[in-house]
């Protein structure tokens, strides 16, 4: 695992759907509480050095702490885990947004 810097706006705070328990693939008929999750959005460059916008959706453990931030461009350290095939995204428990006033051109 490893720890990088995410930069951004932070265009929304919400909690998920629920949804129904499954274990070994059958659904238990428990229905578990939605997930906090953000919304950040942030330039990708390309080969030909153009930006594109990039909107990107983060599960949180502390949404109160990213809520007042919101429409503000923040950083934060977000973890990268290799699964597989799958890179896994993810904010580590403790996780406290930086205000951050201009971002980078």
């Amino acid at each position: 695992m490893a720890l990088i810097t995410c930069q951004g706006k932070l265009i929304n705070a919400y909690t998920a759907n629920p949804v129904k328990e499954r274990k070994d693939g059958i659904e238990t008929g428990v229905l578990l509480p939605g997930k906090d999750k953000i919304q950040i959005m942030g330039d990708s460059i390309m080969q030909s050095g153009e930006k594109r916008a990039l909107l990107q959706d983060f599960t949180c453990h502390d949404i109160a702490a990213f809520k007042q931030h919101l429409n503000k461009n923040i950083r934060f350290e977000i973890g990268i885990m290799s699964a597989g095939d799958n890179t896994i995204l993810f904010i580590p428990k403790g996780t406290v947004p930086e205000l951050v006033q201009d971002l980078p051109k």
